[in-house]
């Protein structure tokens, strides 16, 4: 007969179904008996998460799982954005690998955006670290993730040998891998029937987060950071302000995107960054960009503040989550809070920006819709 008892989960089951008891079946008549109610758990928790997932969506945008992004011949612009992801396959990242995979081919994507904490625990030891493989290039296999990775640095990289990622050695190992401490891309928005030259673009801003936090520098001796190749401290962040708040002075971009890999605005465990909210923030602000998108919080998250035009999107699911979320209010600007796994996808034309979350299961839990006029 079938006897009940707690065992030790897989790392894929880690969050998705931790709080089942998990039946252990001889052999005999009940094994049909044992596994109706094994099946019958697995549903009790499906149906829990969706509860979850449902009361943190503050508005009506919520969807059912499908493809129902815009076809990819009317977005000139298709990319994915994860972060918080490198653990060598461990807590769910194959299983969101495998849903980037299926989304991107669905959109036919450009490339991928990753908002940092690349490597975990402690970034790489080196160059050819085979951390890099088993996380990165084993991991990411799907034909439609074989497009450059523009990425950032988190605190987590720092933890390690940081020059690794910035050099030259990684892109001869797996050619998608690019990674700077800040640099623009601009991509085309006019599509395929456009005819002439397209001077309506969006403009993506990758900015280093990592040394501005204080506690970063004010270490206790339990975590060391690689600060080699920076500048002295307030020169390397006055540098970076300003190359930021000149770039998107000039830009003449329709969309202005800034990549950071640390919060702005947010609820999760890590919540606002001070020093960012203090130094950043007004920058955006005064130069009219439409998203920050980030990594650091373990989860996917939309943050719009009715006192701002920035909006703030977080998509730090890419492997280990289940965090916590702080309570929201109003004032929060909170629209949408998924505590788990997943990632991002975002589809672009001249007028509009349509971007979904998407979970490590392969459903579609929010959508947001922008319009340029």
């Amino acid at each position: 007969m079938a006897s009940w008892e707690a065992r030790p989960l897989r790392d894929e089951e880690i969050g998705l179904l931790s709080a089942l008891q998990v039946p252990v079946c001889d052999s005999g008549s009940r094994r049909r008996f044992c596994l109706a109610k094994t099946v019958g758990a697995m549903l009790v928790g499906f149906c829990l998460g969706c509860v979850v997932a449902s009361w943190y969506a503050t508005n009506e945008n919520m969807v059912a799982a499908g493809p129902l992004y815009p076809p990819p011949s009317l977005c000139p612009l298709n990319f994915l954005v994860v972060g918080d992801w490198g653990r060598r396959g461990r807590y769910n990242q194959t299983l969101v690998a495998a849903q980037m995979g299926r989304v991107g081919q669905d959109l036919k994507i450009d490339f991928v955006i990753s908002a940092g904490d690349n490597f975990y625990q402690h970034g790489l030891i080196g160059p050819e670290d085979q951390k890099f493989s088993d996380s990165f290039t084993d991991i990411y296999t799907a034909p439609s993730l074989q497009k450059t990775w523009y990425t950032v640095l988190g605190n987590h990289d720092y933890m390690g040998d940081v020059l690794a990622l910035l050099g030259d050695f990684l892109p001869q190992r797996d050619w998608r891998w690019f990674c700077h401490r800040q640099f623009q891309i601009q991509h085309p928005l006019c599509g395929p029937s456009y005819i002439g030259e397209c001077e309506k673009f969006v403009e993506f801003f990758f900015i280093d987060t990592t040394p501005f936090v204080d506690e970063y520098w004010n270490s206790t001796g339990k975590e060391t950071f690689d600060w080699r190749g920076l500048a002295p401290r307030e020169e390397q962040l006055w540098s970076q302000l300003q190359n930021l708040s000149s770039a998107l002075e000039q830009s003449a971009a329709t969309w202005k995107i800034v990549v950071g890999h640390h919060t702005i605005r947010s609820l999760g465990h890590h919540g606002d960054t001070l020093e960012l909210v203090q130094q950043v923030l007004p920058i955006l602000e005064a130069q009219n960009v439409d998203l920050y998108i980030n990594g650091h919080d373990h989860y996917l998250e939309y943050i719009k503040h009715s006192d701002s035009d920035v909006h703030f999107i977080t998509s730090g699911g890419g492997s280990k989550a289940w965090q916590g979320m702080q309570t929201p209010t109003e004032e929060d600007g909170l629209q949408f809070g998924y505590d788990g796994q997943g990632f991002v996808s975002v589809s672009m034309t001249v007028a509009s920006l349509h971007l979904q979350f998407h979970d490590a299961l392969g459903s579609t839990l929010y959508s947001l819709d922008l319009k340029k006029h």
